[in-house]
């Protein structure tokens, strides 16, 4: 029966519940002071000390674990004879989760998640902590891409469990006497197997390889489910090879699985330190940001995501060979390029005349990146007025010369490379933004310079429009919302502020204020051609 969701729980607002079970429940809550979202763990288990100590031995160990990679403990407290862990809300989903749905993560999006984990592992690792369930499941990633190791529960302390108290100590005995088996069977060494109070960090090092391979391959090297005969493999090491199912899968990492997998403790790795070198080494070839946006758009896309194929920085021979003939083509294209301008200025210098183009625009203007603004020339014969070949030109900024001193909100000045003309009458056409002006020119022998300053003050009124809605449940709250304007250094409403103030070239402030979300603040620089602002605003919940 499903436990109905109390408003509070001590001082945590609980917003949902996530999962309950015979033992206890899991919820959403608000941190009343940091505001924001919280996982709140409760246990029900009354009379059973074993499970009790566990629950709080496993708030004692994250307390100690100030990582990055691993979740974060906010709090423990009872309340009315139940015991509850606070730790960090990772908006997202774990690793069982995305290869149930991918199947496969491939190499590099494997490895990603894969050294994430193991940095999380070293200092766990460092601090004397075994985990003991590394599985994909206990592996969370956020819509962010950040991967964080969770669920102490069961872990251990290579020097003994002393360190946190007598009742754990005993606890801890109760639970991982010999012959008692402890964690995830699937993901488990031999040694665990068999004997789960003996196990040290080189049993996390075994888990790590099985979900690796998992990862890589979309299956399990042993299989789920413990018996006979995959007990059997697993002692002898004996799985299918990585790139039997995937032959993209490198051979140094199915050399690095194979070390970590071998049933010896002694014969794998010491420490996940050389397992992160040489992941790294394998990574560096590529661009890890391009990998970790492709990681967030899996955990964010509810169906399956189509991850890329990510090009090496360092290519083989072949694609050097390639690389090298088109950077030849390239630079020959551009030689040419420029030969023909050569040609204009020299060789045919006594029939053609240059033409040189300068415009002025406001100082908000950005003409190179999102606006460009272009120029066209033409004939004037008095007729059809034929397009002058090879001569449309897009304005670039004038570089300041060194040293010299910025004018604040100056208007910006731009410039157009040459255009060389036969002698004769042209008309010219430059469209910037919403705005077009036509000239007519005549020219001689002689050189000649256009400027265009009609635009350099130009502004138009700006009309702003803003809605907003609950970033949880996308329900609109633009009626209870108050916009305001900073409006000649006061908060004005929106609506209370002139139109014909509202203009565009400038910056403008906007405070979206909800009874029960925090306060948000933009700050807008609209430049001078956009003169509709459409304003949507997530508002998050106190």
């Amino acid at each position: 029966m499903t436990e109905q969701k109390p408003v509070y729980i001590g001082k945590y607002r609980i917003m949902g519940l996530v999962a309950e079970g015979g033992m206890g429940a899991v919820y959403k809550a608000v941190h009343p002071t940091l505001k924001r979202l919280v996982i709140l763990k409760k246990l029900t288990i009354r009379r059973n000390t074993v499970v009790r100590e566990r629950f709080k031995r496993e708030a004692q160990i994250l307390l100690d674990l100030q990582s990055p990679y691993i979740v974060h403990l906010y709090d423990y407290f009872i309340e009315e004879n139940n015991h509850f862990i606070v730790e960090e809300y990772v908006d997202g989903m774990n690793l069982g989760e995305l290869i149930e749905k991918q199947v496969a993560l491939g190499t590099e999006l494997s490895l990603l998640v894969f050294l994430d984990a193991c940095y999380a592992l070293k200092y766990a690792h460092a601090k004397g902590i075994v985990h003991r369930d590394i599985k994909p499941a206990n592996i969370l990633i956020s819509r962010r891409a950040e991967v964080k190791l969770a669920d102490f529960g069961i872990a251990s302390s290579e020097k003994g469990d002393d360190l946190h108290g007598d009742a754990v100590n005993n606890a801890d005995s109760t639970l991982t006497q010999t012959g008692v088996t402890l964690g995830t069977p699937a993901y488990m060494s031999p040694e665990q197997i068999s004997d789960s109070r003996s196990v040290d960090k080189r049993a996390d090092i075994y888990s790590m390889g099985v979900m690796l391979y998992e990862m890589m391959t979309g299956s399990k090297p042993f299989g789920s489910k413990l018996s006979a005969e995959n007990l059997e493999d697993i002692k002898k090491g004996r799985y299918v090879d990585p790139r039997k199912i995937d032959r993209s899968i490198p051979k140094p990492i199915c050399a690095m699985i194979r070390k970590m997998l071998k049933a010896n403790p002694k014969n794998r790795y010491q420490s996940v330190d050389p397992i992160i070198d040489i992941v790294k080494k394998y990574l560096s070839r590529f661009d890890t940001h391009a990998i970790r946006l492709a990681l967030a758009q899996c955990v964010l896309i509810k169906r399956q995501f189509a991850v890329p194929v990510f090009v090496q920085k360092k290519q083989t021979v072949r694609n050097v060979f390639l690389g090298i003939t088109a950077v030849l083509l390239f630079a020959g294209g551009i030689f040419y390029a420029w030969k023909e301008s050569y040609f204009y200025a020299t060789l045919l210098r006594p029939w053609y005349s240059a033409v040189t183009l300068n415009m002025t625009l406001p100082a908000t203007a950005s003409v190179s990146s999102d606006l460009p603004a272009r120029a066209f020339f033409f004939v004037d014969d008095g007729k059809n007025i034929p397009e002058v070949t090879n001569s449309r030109r897009i304005f670039s900024k004038v570089r300041e010369s060194a040293g010299k001193k910025t004018v604040q909100n100056a208007p910006k000045k731009y410039t157009a490379k040459k255009v060389y003309v036969k002698p004769g009458r042209y008309r010219i056409k430059v469209a910037a933004g919403p705005y077009v002006v036509w000239q007519s020119f005549a020219i001689g022998d002689e050189d000649l310079t256009i400027n265009f300053d009609e635009l350099k003050n130009v502004g138009r009124q700006l009309k702003i429009r803003a809605r907003s809605y609950d970033t949880e449940s996308g329900d609109v709250l633009t009626s209870a919302t108050a916009f305001s304007i900073l409006y000649k250094n006061n908060w004005v409403a929106l609506d209370e502020v002139p139109q014909n103030e509202l203009v565009t070239g400038s910056v403008w402030k906007i405070l979206a204020q909800c009874p029960g979300y925090k306060d948000t603040l933009f700050s807008l620089i609209i430049d001078w051609y956009q003169d509709d602002l459409r304003l949507n605003v997530g508002m998050e919940s106190l």
